[in-house]
C-alpha cells in the first residue's frame, strides 16, 4: 500500500510541476496595477472594458494565467492603468 500511495505522490508532484512550467507569469507593463482576477476571458474583458468606459481607467488589459475548459472556469488577470 505504502509504494502504491508514494507513486501517487510523485506522480501529483510531477503533473503540477509540469502545470507550473506551462504557464510562466506573465510581467505586468510598467504603470499598470492588477485590478482583479476572473474566471472566463469574456469577464475579464467586460470588466475592463466597463470600467474604460465609466473612465475609471484609460487602458487595460487581460493576461491568460490558466485557460477555461469545458469543465470550468481558468484564472484570467486584469491590468488597469
Amino acid at each position: 500500500m505504502k509504494p502504491v500511495i508514494n507513486g501517487l505522490a510523485l506522480t501529483a508532484a510531477a503533473v503540477m510541476a509540469a502545470i507550473g512550467l506551462a504557464s510562466p507569469a506573465q510581467a505586468n507593463a510598467p504603470g499598470y496595477v492588477k485590478q482583479g482576477v476572473y474566471g472566463w476571458a469574456d469577464q475579464c474583458a467586460g470588466v475592463g472594458y466597463t470600467g474604460q468606459a465609466n473612465q475609471l481607467w484609460s487602458n487595460y488589459y487581460c493576461t491568460t494565467i490558466i485557460p477555461s475548459r469545458w469543465s470550468g472556469p481558468g484564472h484570467y488577470e486584469l491590468w488597469v492603468s
